[in-house]
């Protein structure tokens, strides 16, 4: 499971409504007829319409600076392993992001009427969308471009040659075609990947619009602040401040486990996660400390996310890891290890 939150986008250049944004989540729904539509849903509420977004978002501000966000976007993603856990439906997926919100609620470190956050007090509003595009900065269109790039003139130079512009033989630059074609690491079927192509599989995933005042328009609740917890005194009063992220995070993946009896492997962990990212050489450690079982899963895993061997830093543990992986190898072909 991957989570982000993100601000509304400000300045200049950005509209100070959530317009833009609501229109953007609305992409899918332009060729579908009214009845199939996607439409927005809360806590309690479905068929949820783009102008009542727009309303209640936009008219939920009290007091909010102009350097402020008025609103904070989230994305629930669940990896393709969770999607087919659940068989991709959407009726739980709505189900889990309604326990997700009540996890997000609880990880504010504020009172309202002396009591803790509660998920009544958040105004949200969910959208589920059920394909993905590959972007400029993911790994494949990256790694293809240059062949993209080479492909892209070598078609333009034959149309040229077609139309008589310029000299040069059709079947050679078919030929270079055919190769750049064949050895592009990347590729759906025959088709290169290139931004804008749809990502194959289910791409099941769910973008959330929260406002940043609760539901009485009356309290900031900002998932931004650099405080996880903290108190300061304000008008004689002390306010408790802060909202922890680690927390949230790890509660929305363990609510999703629990919820649908989902065993998480190592490597599908937030504070695996985590760790791999301050600590590599720590993060492979405990990957080798794993159950056989365990382990196999996991590099199964990391080999599909496109992390290899060669990402280790130390030079003991990547060598531990290569005979680990020709153990599975061997059982594989001798049928000792099962999935």
């Amino acid at each position: 499971m991957y989570i982000t939150i993100s601000p509304q986008k400000l300045g200049p250049a950005f509209s100070s409504s959530v317009s833009d944004f609501v229109d953007y989540l609305e992409k899918e729904n332009t060729d579908r007829s009214p009845e199939a539509q996607e439409y927005f849903f809360d806590q309690s509420n479905e068929n949820i319409t783009r102008e009542e977004v727009i309303k209640e978002i936009d008219g939920n501000t009290a007091k909010l600076k102009t350097t402020e966000p008025r609103y904070y976007s989230l994305t629930i993603n669940p990896s393709q392993r969770e999607l087919q856990h659940i068989q991709n439906d959407p009726e739980k997926l709505k189900a889990y992001t309604r326990e997700v919100m009540k996890d997000y609620a609880s990880s504010f470190n504020r009172e309202i009427n002396g009591r803790p956050v509660q998920v009544s007090d958040i105004k949200y509003y969910a959208k589920m969308e059920f394909s993905r595009t590959f972007g400029p900065r993911d790994k494949e269109v990256l790694e293809n471009a240059s062949y993209n790039k080479q492909i892209a003139k070598l078609n333009n130079d034959l149309r040229k040659i077609e139309r008589g512009e310029i000299k040069g033989s059709p079947e050679n630059i078919r030929k270079e075609i055919q190769y750049l074609q064949k050895e592009a690491p990347h590729k759906i079927g025959e088709k290169l990947i290139d931004e804008g192509i749809s990502k194959p599989g289910n791409q099941t995933h769910l973008h959330l619009i929260v406002s940043r005042k609760d539901r009485t328009n009356s309290v900031s609740l900002s998932p931004g602040s650099k405080y996880k917890a903290s108190e300061v005194s304000l008008h004689g009063k002390t306010i408790k401040r802060g909202f922890d992220r680690d927390t949230f995070f790890s509660k929305a993946e363990k609510t999703f486990d629990k919820q649908f009896n989902y065993k998480r492997n190592f490597v599908e962990q937030y504070n695996s996660r985590k760790t791999y990212i301050q600590s590599p050489k720590k993060y492979y450690s405990l990957l080798l400390k794993l159950p056989t079982s365990e382990r196999k899963m996991a590099m199964g895993l990391l080999n599909t996310a496109g992390i290899g061997v060669s990402n280790i830093p130390d030079a003991r543990i990547r060598f531990a890891v290569k005979q680990f992986q020709k153990a599975i190898e061997l059982g594989l072909k001798s049928s000792s290890i099962g999935y």
